[in-house]
């Protein structure tokens, strides 16, 4: 079980031990304290009161210490779970939350983060600037301290991380090219993200003729933006915009009396597209997309007397895993 109370009069928080044979609470316990320490708090341990822990008893932990916040945590009875209370001084309010321990990797590692993400929802409210009704009480009503705020609004990493696989499709003769793709992009603010982005070698287009073949290698390097239109919980759609470089290497093969050649053209490309992501974690997401692409000057690829030009425009289907940091 732990239980929180939140108080708007320090940046300081009390932490009690549990109790040391309980080798989960205590590494819990111990990532919290370090976590808590990162976020600038000042950490104040104390032994566990006597009697069962109740939300009062926390509270008057938080109050006796001048601290804005009391953690505890206590293993539930039947040892595969443990309750979380919060009791917020800030808002009156008091909310419980019960997290399974049995199959959970890392148990003390999920518990810590758990404690923290928590601490943080409670302290939401602080966000609207309203204090709460003169009625509720138990309510700390001094203003709240800078880094309590700062603690609220933690800002989300700056930079994020892709890799996909990717397939860039001329929908004329020329088909389909597979390979992988990269991108780096940093946040701008809460609705734009702006980087860089490679795609290739992209192989497998391959152009036919009476002649003979010729077997197409493409990459892209661009600028892209992305605009975030619509997000519900871990689910996000963002409109994604691209300005840059593409290549073209086109190599023949054909029967003598014919000569196989090797040529390559390099142009401008730009794009517009979308890409939906699903958040699995807070750095950890999977993404899919689409674009379609226009380039200039527009390639073609030439055996002997016969040519295609590419028809337009180009599609690019892309999937893979970002990392946030």
């Amino acid at each position: 079980m732990m239980l929180v109370s939140l108080t708007a009069s320090a940046q300081s928080v009390v932490l009690v031990r549990p109790e040391l044979s309980d080798r989960v609470l205590v590494e819990a316990f111990n990532r919290l304290r370090g976590e808590l320490g990162a976020q600038r708090f000042e950490v104040i341990l104390v032994d566990a009161p006597e009697g069962a822990s109740t939300p009062e008893t926390i509270d008057r932990l938080a109050q006796d210490k001048g601290a804005f916040a009391a953690i505890s945590f206590t293993r539930r009875a039947d040892t595969t779970t443990a309750d979380v209370w919060i009791a917020d001084r800030t808002t009156g309010k008091t909310t419980v939350r019960t997290l399974a321990l049995t199959g959970v990797r890392d148990a003390p590692s999920v518990l810590a983060v758990r404690a923290v993400d928590l601490l943080r929802e409670s302290l939401r409210e602080l966000e609207s600037e309203q204090a709460p009704p003169p009625e509720v009480v138990h309510v700390d009503r001094r203003p709240v301290p800078p880094a309590v705020r700062a603690f609220v609004h933690a800002e989300p990493p700056a930079w994020r991380l892709r890799l996909e696989g990717t397939a860039l499709a001329e929908t004329g003769r020329v088909g389909v090219g597979y390979g992988v793709g990269l991108a780096l992009s940093r946040r701008l603010s809460e609705r734009f993200r702006a980087g860089l982005a490679l795609a290739g070698p992209l192989l497998g287009g391959s152009y036919r003729d009476t002649n003979g073949t010729a077997s197409v290698r493409q990459e892209l390097a661009w600028l892209e933006l992305d605009v975030t239109a619509y997000r519900a919980g871990p689910f996000e759609l963002s409109a994604a915009l691209g300005a840059g470089v593409y290549h073209l290497d086109a190599r023949s093969q054909v029967e003598p009396p014919l000569v196989s050649r090797q040529s390559q053209v390099t142009g401008f490309a730009s794009s517009v597209g979308l890409l939906f992501e699903l958040h699995a974690t807070e750095a950890v997401s999977i993404h899919a997309g689409a674009a379609a692409l226009a380039l200039a000057p527009r390639p073609g690829v030439a055996i002997a007397e016969e040519r295609t030009l590419f028809r337009e425009p180009l599609v690019r289907a892309y999937a893979g895993m970002g990392v946030d940091f």
